[in-house]
Order: C-alpha cells, then sequence, then structure tokens
C-alpha cells in the first residue's frame, strides 16, 4: 500500500503527520485507505481508539450528513482503516478520533478535524471541498457532540478560500460567508456586512424568498430588526401565499385572545393553506384552546378530525388524565386516552425526539395505558381498568415504578378479586420504597384477612417487607447526621406562650423554619403533619414550626394559620435569631435536636415527595430516640 502525506492543496486543508491517506487524491466512488497515529496527540496513551467521520458537500446535502463510527486496525503504533467514497453529492470527509470506551477522550487536530477531500480526475478539488468543511461547522452538530466549537476565524478562512476558487458559488454562500462573519464580530464587522447584503441583493434582477429570508435574518443578527422587516415585506409582496405569510398568520391564530375569533382564524387558515406546514403545531395550540375553555365535546370532535402526524400524543395524555383524576368529563378522558394509544401505533419518529424510537415509543405507550387504566377506574369500570394496567405494569422494574401508580393498580386487583395475582407486585414496591401508605394499608389489611392470619401476623409481614430497606435507609442516614451543639432559644408562640429549649430539655425537637411566602415551605405542610401526627402520643417528641424571615406584620401569619387547620406550635423569629443561631441559610429548613441538646440533622428544601419527607425525618426521630 503506498500511502503518502496529504500535499498541501490550498492553505485550509491541515497537514498532520497524525493523519494520512491514499489515494492522495481520492475520488468519488474509491475506497480511501488511512493511517492515524496517536502520538503527540491527546491520545497518545490511549489503546481503544476509534474514528467518527461525517460526509461533507454542498449546503443542500448537509441535511442528510449524518456522523458515523468506523473500527480501525491497530499496526504498531498505529491505527488503520478504510472508508468508502460514495458515487455522488460528496465534496470530501471530516474525521475526528476519540476513546471508544471514554467517548469525550478525542483527537480533534486543535479543532480543525481532519479531513479528506475529493478531488475530480484532473486532481483538481471538486467545488465545495473548502467550504463544505465550514458547512459541517456551521450546519451540523459535529464538532458539538464532543464538547467542542468552531473557530470562527477558521470557518471565515474557509469560506473566502472557497469563494476565491469557484466564484460562481457565490450564490450559494454569500449569506453563510456573511454569517461567519457576523459570529467572527472583528471590528466594523457591521456596516461590511450590511454593505454586503445591499452589494448582493442589487446584483441579482429579481432575488428569491431563499435570498430574502436570508437577508432578514442577516439584519436580524446584528440587531437591525427594521431592515429585517423591510426584507420581509419583500418577500411577503414576492409570494402571498408563501411560508413568511403563512407564518405571520399562524402567529396571529395563536395569539388571537378570543377564542370564538381563533377558531374562525382557524377555519380560514386550513381552507387557505391545506398542506402547510404550520398546520401540526396550530393544531396543538388549537387543542390547548379548546381544553382550557372547557370544551371537552368540541375537543374530542377537533381530535377526530386531525391527521395523526397533527397530534400531539403527550399533549393528549395530559388533558386525559387531568380529566380522569379530576373526575370530571370522565368517557371523554377515556376516548382522548384510546385516540392517542391509536395515533400512536402509527405514528413516525417525531421531530423533537432524538433518541431510540422505539424505547421512547413504549415509554409513551405506558404512559397512555395509565392514563386509561385511570379513567376507567374512575368511571367504576375496574375490570376493564385492571386489564389495562397488566399491560403496562412491570414487576421486573419496580425500582422505576410510580408509587401513585402501583397504589392504584393494587386498589383496583383488591376490587376485582385479582389482590393474590397483584401480590408480588405489591410486596416489591414495598421492599423497594415504591410504596404509598395507603397501598402498604391496604397490603396488611388483605392479608390480615387471609387464612390463618390476623392483624399481629400482617403487621408482622409488612414490617418483614420493609425491613431491609429500613435498615439501609438508617444506614445512609447515619452517615447524614450531624452532631453539634444546639444554641439556646426563647420565643412566643402565636397564642402568647414562651417556647423554650430549656423548658424542652431531655425532649427530641424536629424544628421546621418557615414563611407565609415561601411555596415550597407551604407544600411541605402536609408531609410534616403526617410526621407530626406518628408521634402525637409521644410525650418525648415535639415539633415546632418556627415562622422566620416572615417580612411583614404577624397579622399575616395568624390569617395563614386561622385559614389553615394545621395542629401546628408556631413559635415566631421574627429578628431571626434562631435562624441564624441554627445557620439556616434557606427555608425551608428542618432540624432536629436530639435529647441532649445537639443539632443531629439539618436539611434545606423540600422535594415535593411527602412519602420519602415523613419516612426520613420519622427515621431520625426514632433513631435518635434510641440514642444513636
Amino acid at each position: 500500500m503506498n500511502i503518502k502525506f496529504y500535499p498541501l492543496l490550498l492553505l485550509s486543508l491541515p497537514v498532520s503527520a497524525q493523519f494520512r491517506y491514499a489515494p492522495e487524491k481520492p475520488q468519488l466512488g474509491q475506497p480511501v485507505s488511512f493511517t492515524y497515529t496517536p502520538k503527540n496527540t491527546p491520545l497518545a496513551t490511549d489503546s481503544t481508539i476509534e474514528g467518527r467521520y461525517i460526509r461533507y458537500g454542498a449546503p443542500a446535502v448537509m441535511p442528510q450528513s449524518r456522523p458515523a463510527n468506523i473500527t480501525l486496525v491497530r499496526q504498531g503504533n498505529d491505527f488503520v482503516g478504510t472508508l468508502q467514497l460514495p458515487k455522488k453529492d460528496l465534496a470530501g470527509v471530516m474525521m475526528l478520533f476519540r476513546n471508544s470506551q471514554q467517548p469525550r477522550r478525542t483527537d480533534l487536530n486543535k479543532g480543525q478535524l481532519y479531513v479528506i477531500p475529493v478531488t475530480d480526475e484532473t486532481g483538481k478539488l471538486v467545488p465545495h471541498a473548502i467550504a463544505g468543511q465550514a458547512s459541517v461547522f456551521t450546519r451540523t452538530g459535529f464538532l458539538y457532540e464532543v464538547g467542542s466549537r468552531p473557530d470562527p476565524n477558521q470557518v471565515v478562512s474557509l469560506y473566502e478560500q472557497e469563494l476565491k476558487a469557484n466564484p460562481d458559488l457565490r450564490p450559494v454562500y454569500w449569506s453563510d460567508h456573511l454569517a461567519a462573519l457576523v459570529r467572527q464580530k472583528k471590528s466594523g464587522y457591521g456596516p461590511k456586512v450590511k454593505t454586503a447584503i445591499e452589494s448582493y441583493l442589487a446584483s441579482r434582477p429579481a432575488p428569491t424568498a431563499a435570498e430574502l429570508t436570508a437577508a432578514a435574518q442577516l439584519y436580524e443578527s446584528m440587531g437591525d430588526f427594521a431592515k429585517a422587516n423591510v426584507q420581509r415585506e419583500r418577500m411577503k409582496t414576492l409570494d402571498p401565499a408563501g411560508s413568511l405569510v403563512q407564518k405571520d398568520r399562524a402567529t396571529a391564530i395563536r395569539n388571537q385572545a378570543d377564542w370564538t375569533k381563533r377558531k374562525a382564524l382557524y377555519k380560514a387558515f386550513v381552507t387557505e393553506f391545506p398542506a402547510s406546514t404550520h398546520l401540526p403545531l396550530l393544531a396543538t395550540a388549537m387543542a390547548d384552546g379548546y381544553f382550557k375553555n372547557n370544551d371537552i365535546a368540541g375537543l374530542i370532535t377537533f381530535v377526530d378530525q386531525q391527521p395523526p402526524a397533527h397530534l400531539d400524543v403527550l399533549m393528549l395524555n395530559t388533558m386525559a388524565f387531568q380529566l380522569a383524576d379530576e373526575k370530571r368529563s370522565l368517557p371523554e378522558a377515556e376516548k382522548l386516552a384510546n385516540k392517542a394509544i391509536a395515533v400512536l401505533k402509527t405514528q413516525p419518529k417525531p421531530g423533537n425526539v432524538t433518541g431510540n424510537w422505539a424505547e421512547e415509543k413504549q415509554i409513551r405507550e405506558r404512559l397512555l395505558m395509565n392514563t386509561l387504566a385511570r379513567s376507567l377506574e374512575q368511571q367504576g369500570k375496574h375490570a376493564e381498568a385492571y386489564t389495562a394496567y397488566q399491560a403496562f405494569i412491570n414487576p421486573d422494574d419496580v425500582d422505576n415504578s410510580d408509587p401513585r401508580v402501583n397504589e392504584r393498580y393494587y386498589l383496583c386487583a383488591l376490587r376485582t378479586n385479582h389482590a393474590t395475582e397483584a401480590q408480588p407486585m405489591a410486596e416489591a414496591a414495598v421492599e423497594v420504597g415504591k410504596a404509598t401508605p395507603r397501598l402498604k394499608a391496604a397490603l396488611r389489611d388483605w392479608y390480615a384477612k387471609q387464612p390463618g392470619q390476623n392483624e399481629a401476623k400482617a403487621t408482622e409481614y409488612l414490617a418483614n417487607l420493609e425491613a431491609e430497606l429500613r435498615a439501609e435507609q438508617r444506614e445512609e442516614l447515619k452517615g447524614i447526621l450531624i452532631n453539634e451543639p444546639a444554641p439556646a432559644f426563647s420565643m412566643v408562640d402565636l397564642q402568647g406562650r414562651t417556647i423554650s429549649s430549656a423548658a424542652l430539655k431531655g425532649k427530641v425537637v424536629v424544628v421546621d423554619f418557615w414563611a407565609t411566602w415561601c411555596g415550597p415551605c407551604i407544600a411541605s405542610f402536609p408531609a410534616m403533619q403526617q410526621a407530626q401526627t406518628r408521634f402525637q402520643n409521644d410525650p418525648n417528641v415535639r415539633f415546632l414550626f418556627v415562622n422566620t424571615r416572615e417580612g411583614g406584620p404577624v397579622q399575616r401569619v395568624h390569617n395563614f394559620m386561622a385559614r389553615n387547620t394545621y395542629p401546628f406550635v408556631v413559635p415566631l423569629d421574627a429578628q431571626q435569631r434562631m435562624a441564624n443561631a441554627y445557620k439556616v441559610q434557606g427555608i425551608p429548613t428542618k432540624v432536629v435536636i436530639d435529647g441532649k441538646g445537639r443539632v443531629r440533622y439539618r436539611a434545606i428544601g423540600y422535594n415535593g415527595n411527602p412519602e420519602a419527607t415523613v419516612n426520613e425525618l420519622t427515621m431520625v426521630v426514632e433513631m435518635l430516640k434510641e440514642g444513636n
């Protein structure tokens, strides 16, 4: 094999001792062998190296360019591979090399990548061999996927070299070149680019809609919206039914606040532009409008009239689940869920899905089946609901399940005499912490009624299921427990009583710092009430809900507690003395003081999971009562 260094045809083609290929002037349809030497590169010490490449050509073919990997064979200190060049629509290939086990470890040739340009039969670079490299940087995410960014100076240089070698390509690259100058941001680029725009448009006897669009975008990128609008108005005149006019009309529909007028505008748009690319987004907006205006019957009719490609199954799922969960329009919720399931079966991969569509499709199907089950269950169709639950409940993946769904599934199983069938799933949910208190209670009560069982055995049964998880949780908690002296405090609560650390000596005290304006604080109160209820008969445990950082009149706190019947003791920390003493950096903050007067636990914020909050606080209190 006669492998040579590639000769420098144009200054834009980087030459490196790390990368060699043959033939030295590759043509379309030929195989190209290459050798990569990682010495003196970021991959010098790596042994598992692969190539990743992307083909490039004229801007029109770049949307079809997709990166691909190529396997390399090690030969001594080198790695070799072969690429087969296609027979058309190609001006070159750009490559990077990376560790196949650690893809973020890359050699990007100092950001320039390794280039194999295509030549014609005379050995001359084909058109786009230079500017096509810039297109890789500007029209693909090839560099971005490895955490890098293109050098704007290099991009400008590539465009200028191409245009110098092939002036007839200016209509192809004029706007890309000017956009690169804008991103380069060299001194004086604004007037230079604007002059170039005007000069180019003046040279065109009849600028196309695409050229006027490019000009408008360039002006917008420089903040000159007045000149951008001039070009857009020219476009509307040039093409009264074109994309810009459609875009403006579609925007007007979405922005129309009057629902009756919006429906009329949409009807006119569909009549005038039945194949518009804006129809899918408009269909989504209209479906949302029907839902928000509580015209559920109209929503069903509208959805039934839409082609599958115009429907957003996730939005339909959200609407159907909300209707089902709120017990309103339940037959319609069922219809929406079934419609979405039918659409999903035939729907091609949406443009906004970047990952594995088959996997994403399964996720969406499970969401929809859950919604269908919920709508059936709320209608009392428990047998059908149980069948729907079984279609997506996966006993082998309980770790990733939703506790609320597990609860509904098990309760549905109880109502349909399938409790024994659902028992393994319920037990697994309890064992991994994916069971709600209601599910646990239902499982315990059912177990107690089985032959040979009773309440005591059922309680022991449930405790055994939770034993391993609780042991793990206790070990984790031991790792986060702290041990700091608890500063003394004395405050007056809303009833005028003095609350002091001296009076609470020897008790485990749970302190929740909060304010009426704090959303997460208020959101955590139901969970805190549950935690307090668990110890309501324990004289050695006290809960204090210290109002701090209120920033307003104390009457606001009185009013809040009057509206909300929480059985809380609320000391007032108006001067933030206690909050500061207890190192409160944000609210809500939960602090637990043990019976020896030591701060043993501190947590900031609320994760939105009441079950986890109750369990963690309960476990902390129990551990401290045991002297841990």
